[in-house]
């Protein structure tokens, strides 16, 4: 139950898998397209293990979905989100994502404001661009989430392009978005320092924005369902 509990999280709505068991969990750390889908030998007892005796899980785990995210620039599904937020808990004491299941605005850690900052550059992008193949994702996505400092003013100046094209065409589009991101710079700001993109992100940080960057792309689709 507690290991239920830590891999809820806020879904698309044709996923209909209420629950992942660990057959399901594994594949999210494979690539789908390979012939051979098998994952890291031993992998499903060291999980099992640990579900049962509500234990650490074991790092493979972990490494191996960034490691498949990063591999498929970007692509966090919700089997994904839900493996990395249940390791955060459980093996490095998250207390931010306790309870969480979706986009949590109070959260002020670095690593998750950039997921979230990092989703919405790529909105603008795409509302700017109707039908674009290409997005901010497929090129910068893997070097965001770990050298933020080396990507993030890029993609800030960018950013400022796509901002002017949509002024052009709604205004209260425009708008929005820049009271988004005003909230967003504003928690990574630094004192005295101004904004404060981290040079490196660890391990824990790294899944922490995937983890913000899956939050805020699902609460933008929450609401075109409501309409």
């Amino acid at each position: 139950a507690k290991h239920y509990s830590r891999m809820e999280i806020v879904r698309p709505s044709w996923e209909n898998r209420a629950y992942l068991g660990i057959r399901q969990m594994l594949m999210e750390t494979v690539n789908q397209k390979s012939k051979d889908k098998s994952p890291v030998p031993n992998m499903a007892a060291m999980v099992l293990k640990a579900v049962l005796s509500d234990d650490r899980y074991p790092a493979s785990l972990y490494t191996d979905t960034l490691i498949r995210i990063r591999a498929e620039q970007g692509k966090v599904t919700c089997g994904r989100a839900a493996i990395i937020k249940a390791f955060l808990i459980q093996n490095y004491k998250w207390k931010e994502g306790e309870g969480c299941m979706g986009l949590n605005v109070e959260c002020k850690e670095p690593a998750y404001v950039l997921g979230r900052l990092f989703a919405i550059l790529e909105f603008i992008q795409k509302d700017a661009n109707p039908g674009i193949n290409t997005t901010i994702r497929d090129r910068y996505f893997n070097s965001a989430c770990t050298t933020p400092a080396s990507v993030f003013p890029v993609l800030i100046k960018l950013k400022n392009s796509h901002i002017k094209k949509l002024e052009r065409e709604s205004g209260g589009t425009k708008i929005y978005y820049e009271k988004l991101l005003t909230e967003l710079m504003g928690n990574l700001a630094v004192e005295g320092k101004g904004t404060g993109f981290p040079r490196r992100l660890s391990l824990e940080e790294q899944g922490k924005f995937m983890l913000g960057y899956y939050h805020q792309i699902q609460k933008k689709y929450e609401k075109k369902e409501d309409k």
